[in-house]
C-alpha cells in the first residue's frame, strides 16, 4: 500500500505531461539567432588579413552596385559553376578557364624562362584583363615564346 500512492501519483503526472517523443524532429536545425550568426561572422573576420578584408569590401561594393537583374544573373552563374566537375572548377578558380593542359604547361615553361622583371610585367598585364580575355592573352604570349627566332 505504501508504494501504491507514489506510483499512482507518478502515473498521473506522467499522463498529464505531453509526450516529447511524439513531436516530429525537424529535418533542418532551426536557424541560429542573429546574435549567434553575427558572432560567428565576427569570429571569421578576425582571422582574415587586411588584404582579405579589403577585397571583401570591394566585392560588397560591387554587389551593392548591381541591379536585381544583375544579381539574379550572377546567382545563375554561381549555380552553373557549382554544377561543374571539380577539375573544371579548380581550373576556373586558377584563372585558366577551359584552357588545355598543353597551354598551361607551355605557360609554365615560358614563365620559368622569363626574368623576374618580365614575369612581373606579364602578371600585371594579366591582372588588368577581364577573365574572358586572359586565355587569349596567354595563348598569344606562349605562341610568341614558342616561335623560332627570325633569321636575318
Amino acid at each position: 500500500m505504501k508504494t501504491f500512492f507514489p506510483t499512482l501519483l507518478l502515473t498521473s503526472l506522467l499522463a498529464l505531461a505531453p509526450l516529447r517523443a511524439a513531436d516530429p524532429v525537424p529535418a533542418v536545425p532551426p536557424p541560429a539567432p542573429p546574435a549567434a550568426q553575427e558572432m560567428a561572422t565576427l569570429d571569421h573576420f578576425l582571422d582574415l588579413t587586411n588584404d582579405d578584408l579589403d577585397q571583401m569590401q570591394r566585392v560588397i561594393a560591387r554587389i551593392r552596385a548591381m541591379s536585381p537583374a544583375e544579381r539574379a544573373a550572377l546567382r545563375g552563374e554561381i549555380d552553373k559553376f557549382r554544377q561543374l566537375p571539380d577539375t573544371q572548377r579548380r581550373s576556373l578558380r586558377l584563372g585558366w578557364g577551359a584552357s588545355h593542359p598543353e597551354l598551361q604547361d607551355a605557360w609554365r615553361q615560358m614563365m620559368q624562362a622569363a626574368t623576374p622583371e618580365r614575369r612581373a610585367e606579364i602578371q600585371a598585364q594579366l591582372q588588368a584583363l577581364p577573365p574572358e580575355k586572359k586565355t587569349a592573352f596567354r595563348r598569344r604570349l606562349v605562341d610568341e615564346f614558342n616561335r623560332p627566332p627570325a633569321k636575318k
